[in-house]
């Protein structure tokens, strides 16, 4: 629920203040799926998740 409403905003966000300076406009289009691939490069485990830790 929070990851739909964050890139929801940001979505908003990047048409508003971005869409003036790249020709063409289209960040509304792809701005999600950059947020996307953001956090799994960051976050790999979800926002909330905790790493789980092995013990051997």
């Amino acid at each position: 629920v929070v990851a739909g409403i964050l890139i929801g905003v940001l979505e908003n966000l990047a048409a508003g203040f971005l869409d003036p300076f790249i020709p063409g406009g289209g960040t509304r289009d792809v701005f999600p799926f950059l947020v996307l691939l953001l956090v799994l490069w960051f976050k790999p485990h979800g926002l909330f998740g905790t790493e789980e830790i092995e013990r051997v």
